[in-house]
């Protein structure tokens, strides 16, 4: 190994020295003629001589120990079920550095003054915990009072995962509910329909007959005046009385069409009366 590093001055000045000698493979020394001297190594190199006053200038800087990582061996098999948790080792970053502006430095300057902190340590990684949820709590009621509707129900976590254990499941579930049919709005009114009234001939239409009777003898009074031959107008007056007794006779002739009438509402579920539409 190389030697202490020597010099007049303290700082990078300095020059350390280690021996260099030839050996053989079964690790006896031998002449140094039976080494190949391009492959020589160096006995000799500049270094950095520390002076006691460099220990208020340089000091370890230790960071935070990383995450446990399981040990690669395959001597140790992994157990199927994890009882105690897995061994494992995790490392740490450890530089010498200068105080005033955090440069880093060689390690030789600090640990001149104290050794340098061990980067690794042997750690255990606990047994994966999977998420664990309570069971479900009733389903609520359903959203719609008829038709289809949503009800859902939760449940919530006892313990969340850790350690790579496997996620928490759903805490809510939805289904489609079912109640009672909606009533459709036709449903909610209805018709209410009265009696048929007695059948009747308006009296409109009997004046209308009147008056229409009226006119038919003013026309036949007019067309005998129109025909100028007394047996040609005898013949009109014989045809006419002859028609009247036929009607007198007939009992058809007797009959007139009426009208009957009846109320009809729409009334509503509540009892109130709606417009017929």
């Amino acid at each position: 190994p190389w030697g202490r590093c020597m010099g007049d001055e303290c700082g990078p000045g300095g020059i350390q020295t280690r021996a260099v000698w030839c050996a053989h493979v079964e690790g006896w020394t031998t002449l140094p003629t039976n080494c190949k001297q391009p492959e020589r190594p160096d006995n000799q190199q500049s270094c950095f001589r520390v002076c006691d006053w460099h220990k208020e200038l340089y000091d370890w800087q230790i960071g935070t120990w990383d995450q446990c990582r399981p040990v690669l061996s395959r001597s140790h098999e992994k157990p199927q079920e994890c009882l105690r948790g897995e061994d494992g080792i995790q490392t740490r970053d450890i530089t010498c550095i200068q105080k005033s502006n955090g440069v880093p430095a060689e390690d030789v300057i600090c640990e001149y003054f104290e050794p340098k902190p061990r980067q690794e340590q042997a750690c255990l990684i606990p047994c994966r915990q999977d998420c664990i949820v309570a069971e479900f709590a009733p389903w609520t009621e359903c959203s719609k009072t008829c038709g289809s509707g949503l009800q859902h129900r939760t449940r919530h976590v006892v313990a969340p995962p850790q350690f790579g254990g496997s996620a928490c499941p759903n805490l809510t579930e939805f289904q489609v509910c079912q109640s009672s049919p909606c009533a459709a709005e036709e449903s909610l009114y209805s018709l209410n329909v009265g009696p048929w009234s007695v059948c009747s001939v308006p009296h409109s239409r009997q004046i209308r007959q009147a008056r229409k009777r009226g006119k038919s003898k003013d026309k036949e009074k007019d067309r005998e005046k129109a025909v100028r031959d007394p047996e040609a107008r005898e013949l009109i007056k014989k045809k006419r009385n002859r028609n009247r007794q036929n009607r007198q006779d007939n009992k058809y002739w007797d009959i007139q069409i009426g009208y009957q009438t009846r109320q009809v509402t729409c009334t509503h579920r509540n009892g109130k009366t709606a417009a017929l539409r």
